[in-house]
């Protein structure tokens, strides 16, 4: 990779410096898929019965554009959150999720495709993250979370299935994704 300096002001391949501070301009990957309009992130929250499941489907398209996931969940009780590749068969029923664009100057909308409240799949397919947490203690029920730091690249045109289990009643469950989209240059 050549480095040089700017030579009009609409170039885009080089480096610029901060007048005031003449540190370098940079922003890191992810931020930029934000200034793309190609990052999305759906968030909310439910209530859960003791044993109560919950079960989103996401489907990834057949393009060339690649999802990179990451998550976090919370809860008030016991909860297990396990992650499904390739499930099929079933997950009938359930509400659409419209993913909301970071960029809300973007038009773009996003490739993957998100069930909420779905029925259990024939196949669950494998799994690829399954964790658990929350106890109960001094007669109450305490909560706590998980979430991926390091993201994970979906598979294209492929089923997930999320499967949320409560082990408390009225248990608030929170939860949050986001991902980009990006297509691999040559």
């Amino acid at each position: 990779m050549v480095m040089r300096g700017c030579v009009t002001e609409t170039d885009t391949e080089c480096i610029r410096m901060d007048a005031a501070t003449h540190g370098l301009i940079t922003i890191g990957y992810v931020h930029h898929e934000i200034h793309e309009g190609s990052h999305y992130y759906i968030t909310g929250h439910v209530t859960l019965a003791n044993e109560g499941v919950l079960r989103v489907k996401l489907v990834t398209p057949d393009s060339a554009k690649y999802a990179h996931f990451l998550w976090s969940i919370g809860s008030s009780g016991i909860l297990q959150a396990s992650l499904y590749e390739g499930a099929s068969g079933g997950m009938a029923g359930g509400s659409g999720v419209t993913p909301i664009n970071s960029n809300r100057n973007s038009a773009n909308t996003s490739g993957v495709v998100i069930t909420s409240g779905v029925a259990a799949a024939d196949t669950p397919g494998t799994l690829i993250d399954d964790a658990k947490w929350g106890s109960n203690a001094f007669k109450a029920t305490v909560g706590g979370g998980s979430s991926r730091d390091d993201e994970i690249m979906l598979k294209r045109d492929t089923t997930y299935l999320r499967v949320f289990t409560s082990g408390a009643a009225d248990n608030i469950v929170q939860f949050r994704a986001s991902w980009y989209e990006h297509t691999n240059r040559d």
